[in-house]
């Protein structure tokens, strides 16, 4: 697992499984790269629920290095069949497709 802070998902909201989930930036690196964990929020209720948003790899093996991430830079995009989290990278992007939903 590799923790990184991505600051332009920070508020960034989905809607997935009937509720609101607001980004709070964090991402974990799962899997050789082929899942990313992005943490969340309830932003509309009094505590907050928060949940992990998982996003698997659109295209293996074209993942990121769970080892060695280097800079990254990250943006949800929102397109007819769901929300994809865009990886940048200096010499490549990585898609990957929101699919799950975790309590923490």
């Amino acid at each position: 697992m590799v923790e990184q802070h991505l600051p332009a998902l920070e508020g960034e909201r989905v809607q997935y499984s009937g509720d609101t989930w607001e980004l709070t930036g964090e991402i974990d690196i799962k899997q050789n790269g082929e899942l990313i964990h992005a943490k969340a929020r309830t932003p509309d209720r009094v505590r907050g629920s928060t949940s992990l948003l998982g996003f698997t790899l659109e295209s293996p093996p074209a993942s990121l290095n769970p080892g060695n991430p280097g800079n990254l830079s990250g943006e949800l995009e929102q397109n007819d069949t769901g929300y994809e989290l865009v990886v940048r990278r200096p010499h490549a992007t990585t898609r990957y497709r929101l699919n799950n939903l975790r309590s923490t």
